[in-house]
């Protein structure tokens, strides 16, 4: 990956900041460490409000470092709606106009532009203003809820209010709408939660035996998910984004099939089984097939997602070593490498890819406790940082959503 690797070496060269600024935690026990050196910038402007919130949002990308002292200086001059976002240090100069409704979406799209602008000679793309995330968080003593904001978890709100276990949420294709498990009726049923307000309806209901997934295709015409509808373990089936003309496309009576995720354009599905023993990944085509097993290095493997910018990736959660960590495989190098390293102390899982095909939104939990919470992972200098603290409590089961190009 030659542009890679002149990406990192460029960042060699320049001064490095390892402590995050502007709010954003990022410290051991819930960090893996860097892997490789990151652009110190500064952030300075006329709005205290939008620059604390661009400053948050640079201390989370893993090219970059947030510093008081860095050459590297972007400046964010607002007016209104709109910002002017500039930096005038030779080899990084840019200027770039912004709009927003508010301080927050302002924000992001200044983020964006600063990391493009900053990034330019190595074709960063915008991560920050068309990435949305749905996720569960348990308020108080009451059950997991689905949620969903953008990546600095500001303008977070509940999708639902149900008082019931619910599971797995994940985005419809045009971001309109939440899939997710619900035993609202005390049995599980597919739901579809619309974004941003709306109530939850039942999208397959009354079938016998577990459901599990809910994963809309790219074209939006059609879901995957499992259910033990057949037999004792799960299948794995593809209906209609209405929960019609439901068709099992993998059945066997000795494993599980899972965690489905759909290719790029449509036309496979990446999902988990449990045949000889533990997970691994398996694709099959979206109409029907054998399912071919991937090579993830051996051992278990499962919660795939597929790369929506760049279809040679896959994520996973990868179990090893007494820890649950993320990593990628390249599906053409054949390779497998870790994007985000679990420890003695933390977990990482559950990964999802976000708009510039390269940051993932995972589960963290602390391990040998109920404590989790949602997690930035870089997926090449491994810098992992926290999302949500006290104020969303429980975080868990994140899926990303961003407009496909």
């Amino acid at each position: 990956m030659p542009r890679l690797a002149a990406f990192l070496l460029a960042l060699a060269s320049l001064p490095v900041v390892l402590t995050a600024q502007g709010g954003v935690t990022v410290t051991d026990d819930v960090s893996a460490q860097v892997s490789a050196q990151r652009i110190a910038v500064q952030v300075s402007g006329t709005d205290a409000a939008l620059t604390e919130q661009v400053r948050q949002a640079l201390a989370l990308h893993g090219a970059f470092a947030v510093s008081a002292s860095s050459g590297v200086r972007v400046n964010l001059d607002r007016a209104g709606a709109g910002a002017r976002v500039t930096c005038a240090q030779p080899g990084y100069a840019f200027e770039t106009e912004v709009q927003g409704r508010d301080t927050g979406e302002l924000a992001l799209r200044a983020a964006d532009a600063a990391l493009v602008g900053l990034g330019s000679r190595f074709k960063l793309r915008p991560l920050f203003a068309d990435t949305r995330v749905a996720f569960l968080s348990r308020q108080g003593v009451g059950r997991h809820e689905v949620y969903a904001g953008n990546l600095l978890m500001r303008g977070v709100r509940p999708l639902t209010r149900l008082n019931c276990d619910n599971q797995g949420p994940r985005w419809s294709a045009d971001g309109n709408r939440v899939f997710f498990v619900s035993y609202a009726q005390g049995v599980p049923d597919l739901y579809a939660a619309p974004y941003p307000f709306g109530e939850p309806r039942a999208v397959i209901a009354g079938m016998r035996g577990t459901l599990s997934g809910g994963a809309a295709s790219p074209d939006g015409r059609r879901i995957a998910f499992a259910s033990s509808n057949l037999g004792k373990t799960l299948d794995l089936y593809v209906a209609e984004s209405t929960g019609a003309n439901r068709r099992c496309i993998v059945r066997s009576p000795d494993r599980v099939e899972s965690d489905a995720a759909w290719s790029p354009d449509g036309t496979q599905i990446v999902f988990a089984s449990g045949a000889g023993g533990s997970p691994r990944l398996h694709v099959v085509p979206a109409a029907g097939g054998t399912p071919t097993q991937l090579a993830t290095g051996g051992g278990y493997a499962s919660e795939p997602s597929w790369n929506g910018v760049d279809r040679n990736l896959v994520a996973f959660t990868q179990a090893g070593e007494g820890t649950n960590s993320v990593a990628v495989l390249n599906l053409a190098q054949g390779t497998v490498a870790v994007a985000g390293q679990g420890s003695a102390a933390v977990a990482h899982s559950r990964p999802s890819w976000c708009a510039d095909g390269r940051h993932l939104v995972v589960q963290s939990q602390r391990r040998g406790s109920d404590s989790y919470w949602l997690s930035l992972v870089d997926s090449v200098t491994g810098k992992v940082s926290r999302l949500t603290g006290e104020a969303l409590p429980a975080c868990k089961q994140p899926d990303c959503w961003f407009p496909r190009r």
